[in-house]
């Protein structure tokens, strides 16, 4: 008797729960990477168009040219100087 070897044949709808979960899985996998490409495409975008985020209001604004301008936008720097 121990040389008997006994298969566990899975039920139809176990398969087809299965065949769910896999289903299930790729299309959160997929949104989950089409998420993270427009994070980064976003981020490559704004570095080259040098957008900063402004350190009073939060508020994004291209900052010119140099990445070394003022991280101040100018809507907040027309308020300090009034």
């Amino acid at each position: 008797m121990k040389n008997d070897i006994n298969v566990p044949i899975p039920k139809k709808e176990d398969l087809d729960a299965l065949d769910r979960r896999r289903e299930n899985y790729a299309a959160s996998r997929d949104l989950q990477a089409t998420e993270f490409n427009q994070a980064i495409s976003k981020r490559l975008q704004s570095e080259a168009m040098n957008i900063i985020k402004c350190s009073e209001c939060g508020k994004e604004f291209a900052s010119g040219k140099t990445t070394d301008a003022s991280p101040i936008c100018p809507d907040c720097m027309k308020k300090t100087k009034e």
